[in-house]
């Protein structure tokens, strides 16, 4: 009886050391080997059923190489890839259609390889532009663009099937267009595709009602210069947010394009604690030597010091292109990777960078 006693007091020391060491749900697992993987969501579909379908998701891997090249192609069924996001902790890939109401829902195994995992939609999301995942809630959250703009919730997504009611609904006001979205803690922020553009920051979405009519940001920051926000990318550790602005269009050496730029913040934070404020920002990427048109989408990756990096989606020139984030000015980016056999147009990209690189 007493090594009985022993045994089991000595086994639930072991395991309370080891649950101290375990880590929170809400932070993405550790690999054993780092990871840089790229997933880029493209709108291009096949319209005639006399052909092939067209792949709508690649993944680069390793997303860091010089040059990046695709790993793998992937067709979704949906009818154009609209936004796209990976959790980790889920092990799944959520991307939204682009020219069809639906939401689709992919496995991911180590080696990045991608498996359906089922889809669900709702009849109102017409116009869907950002998609994120929030771990501790089990809460995908999905922007759409077109009027009433709004903000869906849809719990534990990858149990659900066919038609389905969103959780939770936020209705944003007239002036906000929303683009892409991230998570912050409980907090969202948001991408203003509209006039006077920028990143507005909504919290409490899991306090707030199923429906919420007039959902108001607690802070509206604009992006001194900006015409068109798309993509948005943050960084908590790193006090920076990059936004990319698909422009207005302009005259380069003859040639018909737009002026797109990526806008470097530091110290961001500060002008979220504001409810209203207009930020200059800390360095601009563009001109021609960026090969930079149409900028739609962007991710970081905070690794590496001096080499951190910054992935762009061009919807114009179908281009990925990586910068460093301390990049600034008409500078040509580390290296490109067009999508031209077959053409695509790339809408969205999601970067996975865990570990630190060798």
């Amino acid at each position: 009886m007493k090594k009985s006693v022993v045994f089991f007091a000595l086994a639930a020391g072991i395991l309370l050391a080891f649950g101290g060491c375990m880590r929170n749900d809400d932070e993405p697992a550790l690999p054993t080997t780092p990871i840089s993987r790229l997933y880029v969501s493209f709108e291009t579909y096949q319209q005639s059923e006399s052909e092939d379908p067209i792949d709508n998701v690649v993944v680069i891997d390793p997303a860091d190489a010089t040059p990046m090249a695709i790993t793998l192609n992937y067709n979704s069924g949906a009818l154009g890839g609209g936004a796209i996001h990976f959790s980790p902790n889920a092990g799944r890939v959520f991307q939204t259609g682009y020219a069809d109401t639906i939401i689709r829902v992919m496995s991911v195994s180590n080696l990045g390889i991608l498996g359906s995992s089922g889809n669900f939609g709702h009849h109102e999301l017409r116009a869907m532009r950002g998609v994120a995942y929030h771990q501790p809630r089990e809460m995908l959250y999905v922007a759409n663009n077109m009027t009433p703009t709004a903000i869906y919730g849809f719990y534990q997504p990858a149990n659900r099937a066919g038609f389905t009611r969103p959780n939770r609904v936020f209705q944003l006001g007239a002036a906000m267009r929303p683009w892409a979205i991230q998570l912050w803690n409980d907090s969202l922020l948001v991408a203003n595709s509209g006039t006077n553009g920028g990143v507005a920051l909504y919290s409490n979405l899991g306090q707030g009602d199923s429906l919420e009519a007039d959902f108001q940001p607690v802070s509206t920051v604009r992006i001194e210069g900006a015409t068109s926000i798309r993509g948005i990318a943050f960084v908590d550790s790193l006090d920076v947010l990059v936004a990319v602005d698909y422009g207005t269009g302009t005259q380069w050496e003859g040639e018909q394009v737009h002026d797109g730029r990526i806008y470097v913040i530091e110290g961001i934070k500060a002008y979220f604690e504001q409810a209203s404020a207009t930020v200059t920002p800390t360095r601009t990427i563009s001109g021609s030597l960026t090969g930079l048109s149409g900028p739609i989408d962007v991710a970081i990756d905070p690794r590496s010091g001096e080499s951190r990096s910054i992935f762009v989606a061009d919807q114009n020139r179908r281009t990925i292109s990586r910068f460093k984030l301390s990049d600034n000015g008409n500078v040509a980016p580390e290296t490109t990777i067009t999508f031209s056999s077959p053409s695509r147009t790339p809408f969205s990209i999601f970067l996975d960078a865990r570990g630190i690189p060798q």
